[in-house]
């Protein structure tokens, strides 16, 4: 089990210190004499919502909207903006300071699904170690799918194993490993639970996705193919994240009517209800737009510039009480 709360928080700052020290802080750090009393999240884009697009058009995208932090994925053919296998993470630190953003927050797996992925702990340890020299300070992935034939109590023990020889790797490359709601376990806050207590290393956090528990649905993958699937109850995502706001490390806010990706505040998502419990828990992290990219590059680009607004009157409230 990990230590008390006070000693995470601790520790999250303390990394967090360093990320800012070197120009890539994904937080603005709550410790700092401007406002100790008071944590400020920063507002952030993930390249997904152009992930039709190549890297170059969704930085240029996002940037045009006015973003600072960006986030982006791994995972192709889903969204291919970044290959760890043939991309030179330091080319990729000056594309980013070459579009002008301060910093990238997150960065999806490739074989993302630590328990039903037989690849993962090879994939994931590869990208965290892509992360740590491209200057990234998080890395998500999800539980994935529990075999059929498998009991809770064997998919847990499989899942501990797999995470304990990836988190062993984000320790020496001080690299967080933040699970989303993707699988089997990561959609309910008793689940949630349950897979933070698999371990005590401080590397070990939450990527909260607002619309995964409300919607019920985990991203399978099957011969190179990307599917969201349902699973499971829909989940209260206000009350969930409650439960687990402590072990928050990064956050995709999204909102969706049914199946849709839509702007922030258009949808059925209670995005504030959600940015409130973090406001409460002392949260100081990025606040990272995510869709599934699922339209074409002009709906998306109005899609990021309302949300955009959106999260500037939404934070900046919060931020300023």
């Amino acid at each position: 089990m990990r230590q008390n709360s006070l000693d995470w928080i601790t520790r999250r700052q303390w990394i967090a210190s360093g990320l800012a020290a070197a120009g890539l802080a994904l937080t603005r750090p709550q410790w700092t004499s401007a406002a100790p009393s008071k944590p400020a999240m920063t507002i952030g884009c993930s390249t997904v919502s152009f992930r039709k697009s190549s890297l170059e058009e969704a930085f240029q995208r996002i940037r045009r909207a006015g973003y600072e932090y960006v986030e982006t994925q791994a995972t192709g053919p889903f969204c291919p903006h970044v290959d760890v296998l043939k991309d030179d993470p330091q080319r990729f630190r000056q594309i980013v300071r070459d579009h002008g953003f301060k910093g990238v927050t997150g960065l999806w797996a490739m074989h993302g699904a630590v328990m039903s992925n037989p690849k993962s702990v090879e994939g994931i340890t590869q990208v965290i170690r892509w992360a740590k020299e491209a200057g990234i300070p998080v890395v998500n992935a999800g539980d994935g799918r529990k075999p059929a034939n498998m009991s809770e109590d064997d998919a847990l023990k499989l899942l501990a194993e797999r995470l304990a020889a990836i988190l062993e790797v984000a320790q020496q490359c001080q690299v967080y490993l933040a699970i989303e709601p993707h699988g089997t376990f990561s959609l309910t806050a008793d689940g949630l639970r349950k897979i933070m207590a698999l371990s005590s290393s401080q590397w070990l956090g939450i990527n909260y996705d607002t619309a995964n528990v409300h919607r019920a649905t985990y991203v399978e993958t099957a011969n190179g193919a990307y599917s969201w699937t349902p699973y499971g109850q829909r989940q209260d995502e206000v009350a969930t994240l409650k439960a687990i706001a402590d072990r928050v490390v990064h956050l995709h806010v999204k909102d969706v009517v049914g199946a849709k990706c839509v702007a922030l505040g258009q949808g059925t998502v209670n995005v504030d209800g959600c940015l409130q419990v973090l406001k409460q828990a002392g949260y100081s992290g990025v606040v990272s737009l995510e869709t599934e990219g699922e339209f074409d590059a002009e709906e998306g680009q109005r899609l990021i510039e309302t949300s955009r607004q959106f999260l500037i009157e939404a934070v900046g409230k919060l931020n300023a009480a």
